[in-house]
């Protein structure tokens, strides 16, 4: 997905507020770091995205922070918000006549935790609306069609904290083969191998490094292994804006589940800002195909 020029304001705010959270009285270095990362803005073209000029501007940020994780306390603090809600969505589960429905809105109600295009979220919010319309799920009877015929489920993770309410979907996705895929360097607050055992999502199912070192999964840096299940994979689900800016046009079937943060994404996905979604990267070939 070709970088549009209103992402540089955000993910530059980005760096702004990490810096302001660990740094709140120095305001010398907030301006320095501020100056530095508008530098990268000369070399954007057309061929980033927004997750590859975010690490980009996040390796300034640690530069001048002298830290390789600034978003690694802010995480954590995330991290233990979510554990809160952890009981309320078992019992949610269990009583549910639709398990899968509600494990899927459950893990795009995790997607409103993010440190970059939505660092205001308000969980408890997102929380009282998970059964609300805002929440597209036309694409689960499909979902469902092709849950039953997988034998080999890639499920790419996205935020750490999320992940948490991602357990559930993981859960619902067994007995199949289901392995998860996270970063392998940390970035904003994506989920790391260590992130992820810490929850224990190897409990659940298998993990693996994707090899990508920005806030999304650049197919270019990804290891033989990550590709090589990328390949093989019945089903592809990709959570986050993260992964729909660098996996949406790819040519292999992707099932995306996230929150719609910004115009530029509620323009490219074509639903609005504000609501969840399970989009289906082959849903307008299907219909094409339908209609001919």
């Amino acid at each position: 997905m070709c970088f549009d020029p209103r992402g540089i304001p955000c993910i530059i705010n980005q760096a702004y507020n990490v810096t302001r959270i660990l740094n709140k009285d120095d305001k010398p270095l907030q301006m320095k770091i501020i100056k530095d990362v508008c530098k990268p803005v000369e070399i954007v073209d057309r061929n980033y995205t927004a997750p590859m000029f975010s690490s980009n501007i996040q390796s300034i940020v640690e530069k001048h922070l002298g830290v390789v994780n600034p978003y690694e306390i802010i995480k954590e603090k995330n991290r233990n918000l979510a554990g809160r809600y952890f009981t309320f969505f078992r019992t949610m589960i269990e009583s549910s006549k639709d398990r899968l429905d509600t494990a899927i809105r459950i893990a795009i109600i995790g997607n409103a935790i993010d440190l970059g295009a939505n660092s205001n979220f308000d969980l408890e919010y997102e929380i009282n609306r998970i059964a609300s319309n805002d929440i597209d799920l036309s694409m689960l009877p499909r979902f469902k069609d092709d849950l039953k015929k997988a034998e080999i489920i890639l499920y790419i993770g996205d935020n750490y904290e999320e992940a948490l309410f991602d357990k559930f979907l993981l859960s619902e996705l067994t007995p199949k083969k289901v392995v998860f895929a996270v970063r392998s360097k940390p970035v904003l607050n994506d989920i790391t191998l260590q992130d992820a055992k810490r929850i224990g999502i190897d409990q659940v199912c298998d993990l693996v490094e994707s090899g990508s070192t920005i806030a999304g999964t650049d197919l270019k840096q990804c290891t033989s292994e990550f590709l090589k299940l990328y390949s093989i994979a019945d089903m592809v689900i990709a959570k986050g804006q993260g992964n729909l800016e660098t996996l949406i046009d790819e040519t292999r079937p992707i099932y995306f589940l996230f929150k719609v943060k910004c115009e530029v994404i509620a323009e490219r996905s074509g639903f609005p800002m504000g609501s969840g979604v399970l989009m289906f990267n082959q849903f307008k070939k299907l219909q094409n195909a339908a209609n001919e």
